[in-house]
This record gives C-alpha cells, sequence and structure tokens, in this order.
C-alpha cells in the first residue's frame, strides 16, 4: 500500500523534446518551371499592359505578394517570410552567375579557337605570298630571258642583213664553206653576165636535196625566232600577267598588290584596247589587242586579294592569238597550239572544220608530210600535168 501511495504521489516523468528539423526544399529545375512559363508570360503582359509608365517588374513583385498575403499565411511569420525570399533570390542570382560563367567560358573557348585559326590563316596567307612571290619572279625572269634572246635574235638578223658586216653562220662537218676571193669577185664586177652563167651552172648541177623525216620533225620542233613555246593552256607569260586562250576566248590573270579591293581596280576594256591597273596609279598593262574584242561580252573578277581575271571575247573564233597585247610581251608560236579535242564537240560546224583542218597540218609537218594546202596544191598541178603531155616539166622546179 505505501509502495502504491509513493508511486501515485511521484510526479509524472517527462520525456525529452524531439526537435525535426526543417525540411529543405528542393529548387525547381527548370524544366519544371517551364511548364507554367505559358500562365506566367499572360499574366506578365497583362500586368505590363496595366503598368502605365511603372517597371512592370515592381508591379509583377507587388502581384505575387499580394497574393501571399491575401491567400495565405505567409506574412503571419514575419521571421521567416524575409529569410525564404532572400533564399529565393540566392538560388536564382546563383543560377545566374553560373550561366554567366559557363558563357564566359564558352565565349573564351571560342575566342581562342578563333585566335587560333586566325593564326593557321594568317600563315597559310604568308605562304601564299610567299609562293605567288616565288612565282612572280620567276615569271619575270622568264619573260626578260625571252625578251633578251628576242632583241639578240633580231640583233642578228639586223647584222646579216648590214652588207659590210659578214655574216656568221655555224657549218657542219659535210658542209662545205665557199670562201670568195679578192680575184674572184674582182672578175664576176668584171663580166656580170658570166657570174649570172655560173649561178645558172652551179644551180643546174646542184643536186636536189629532200628532207628527211627526222629533219622534218626537229624544224617542227623548233620554235620560231623571237617567240616562246605556249603554256599548257595554249597561252603564254607576261611580267604582270599569263594567259590561257581557246578559239573562242582569252582568260588572263592579272597580278595585283596584296590586299587589293574591287574598289581600287580600273579597268577599260574596248574593241581595239586595254588599260588596266589601280586608280590614281599608271596602268599595269596599256596598249592594243592582238585582235577585235566584243566589249559586250568582256568582264573582270576578283579572284583573291592577289589576282584579277580578265575574260575577254574574241571577235573572230578563228585564230590563235600570239600576245594578248602588242608588243606587251615575247609572242608564243601559235604553230605549237595544241587545241584539245574533248572541246570540239562544242564548236559550230566552220570553227570545228577550222580547228581540225589545223589539227591535221600539225600531223603532217611532225610526220614530214605536205599540209593539206600542200597536198591539194600538188594534186591541181599533177592533174594539169596529166591534162598537158605534150609539155615536158622535166626541169621545172616547183616551191
Amino acid at each position: 500500500a505505501r509502495r502504491l501511495d509513493a508511486a501515485r504521489t511521484r510526479a509524472p516523468r517527462t520525456l525529452p523534446e524531439r526537435r525535426i528539423p526543417p525540411r529543405r526544399m528542393a529548387t525547381l529545375e527548370d524544366s519544371t518551371a517551364e511548364k507554367f512559363d505559358p500562365m506566367m508570360l499572360q499574366i506578365a503582359s497583362q500586368i505590363a499592359a496595366q503598368a502605365d509608365g511603372a517597371n512592370p517588374v515592381d508591379h509583377m513583385l507587388d502581384l505575387y505578394f499580394g497574393f501571399l498575403r491575401r491567400k495565405t499565411d505567409f506574412f503571419n511569420k514575419p521571421s521567416e517570410c524575409r529569410p525564404a525570399v532572400m533564399r529565393a533570390f540566392e538560388r536564382q542570382e546563383k543560377i545566374v552567375e553560373a550561366s554567366k560563367s559557363d558563357a564566359q567560358k564558352q565565349a573564351e573557348k571560342k575566342a581562342a579557337k578563333e585566335a587560333a585559326a586566325a593564326e593557321i590563316r594568317a600563315r597559310l596567307e604568308r605562304e601564299e605570298d610567299e609562293k605567288r612571290a616565288v612565282e612572280d619572279e620567276a615569271r619575270r625572269k622568264r619573260v626578260r630571258e625571252l625578251a633578251l634572246e628576242k632583241k639578240l635574235q633580231e640583233s642578228k638578223n639586223a647584222t646579216a642583213m648590214d652588207g659590210t658586216t659578214p655574216k656568221i653562220q655555224e657549218l657542219d662537218d659535210d658542209d662545205v664553206e665557199t670562201i670568195e676571193t679578192p680575184g674572184a669577185a674582182k672578175a664576176k664586177d668584171a663580166d656580170p653576165s658570166a657570174e649570172k652563167e655560173n649561178e645558172k651552172n652551179e644551180a643546174d648541177d646542184e643536186p636536189p636535196t629532200h628532207q628527211t623525216h627526222d629533219e622534218a620533225e626537229d624544224d617542227y620542233d623548233k620554235l620560231a625566232p623571237g617567240t616562246q613555246a605556249p603554256n599548257a593552256g595554249n597561252g603564254g607569260e607576261a611580267e604582270h600577267y599569263t594567259w590561257t586562250q581557246t578559239l573562242t576566248e582569252v582568260d588572263v590573270r592579272m597580278r595585283v598588290p596584296t590586299g587589293t579591293t574591287s574598289k581600287q581596280i580600273a579597268c577599260e576594256m574596248t574593241r581595239n584596247h586595254l588599260a588596266f591597273g589601280l586608280r590614281g596609279e599608271p596602268p599595269l598593262v596599256k596598249g592594243e589587242w592582238h585582235g577585235e574584242v566584243v566589249p559586250d561580252d568582256c568582264f573582270w573578277t576578283m579572284w583573291d586579294k592577289s589576282t584579277v581575271q580578265l575574260t575577254i571575247q574574241k571577235k573572230s573564233d578563228m585564230e590563235w592569238w600570239n600576245v594578248v597585247v602588242k608588243g606587251d610581251a615575247v609572242p608564243i608560236d601559235t604553230k605549237k597550239v595544241q587545241p584539245e579535242n574533248s572541246n570540239l564537240s562544242d564548236l559550230d560546224g566552220e570553227t570545228r572544220s577550222t580547228v581540225e583542218k589545223m589539227m591535221y597540218d600539225n600531223a603532217q609537218k611532225q610526220m614530214g608530210k605536205p599540209t593539206s594546202d600542200e597536198q591539194a596544191k600538188a594534186d591541181v598541178m599533177k592533174k594539169f600535168m596529166e591534162a598537158h603531155p605534150e609539155m615536158d616539166f622535166s626541169n621545172c622546179k616547183f616551191n
């Protein structure tokens, strides 16, 4: 009984208070928040329409916090309201800062790539400029050498035609040089009729010479005096340009200083003349075309920072040009021009027949055989001889 009374009078034992930490609110992901964007945008547009010149963001915040005041107990605990608002603000601020950091990193990475690409482009441009400079210098050197050879050849020809200076000839072992003695010269001066008689007798006694196939081929391979061999495009080289051609048009690649723009180009192409250069400077090329052109079909294009392409339409499509501008460069040997067979189908009938005739004549010359014109003349002479058997053609010499 005493124990029971003690238990009844004993104070009740109290359990320790259990503190439950506040649940941490998870950040609302953009993928989830974007679902509410249409509704928020509609609200924001209505508020902006009613802002009447005020800041719409202030109205938007007033609307949101007014909603919390009217419909929730958010403001019943002021000590928790401000920290909650600051936490939400800080979360969004961190997202913005992280986005700026990522954007900055991406911008820096992009700038580094662009700088590396610019450096590579600059290096390639320098290499290309150096390559063009070497090519231009080599071309100018070839042009100067060809011009010098042409002048030397013209000088030799002029010396050979001068009566006071003897002509120097290079003789083979089988050749015999006949040197005229002063006595023989006096005899010829004394008796002109005897000189003519001697020349006639020597001409009659001289055996006919026949050119072998090898000799004819060697003669064909030789360039005409004062000319240069055509390039792969049937054109040639000059100091400031290279050029190619077909029977219908000429393509010229003019070299200009690196960095030249199209506004700096001064180009005038008329029916008979060309003037090309840079504005405010003397023309690089100026002179008369090799042949007439069609000005309306001629134009120029800025190919790159150092090359301008001129496309020239010939008025006559029946001839090959040996120069672009007369006197501007050493002419090419048009007998060495090799038209492309693959382009014959693109030509009209008359032009195609002309090209085929030129190709046939070139092939005949290479084999040491008569050309089509020479064969036609020989056939006419043969028919004439057959039609007149009473005439003696044994002592006739035909050119």
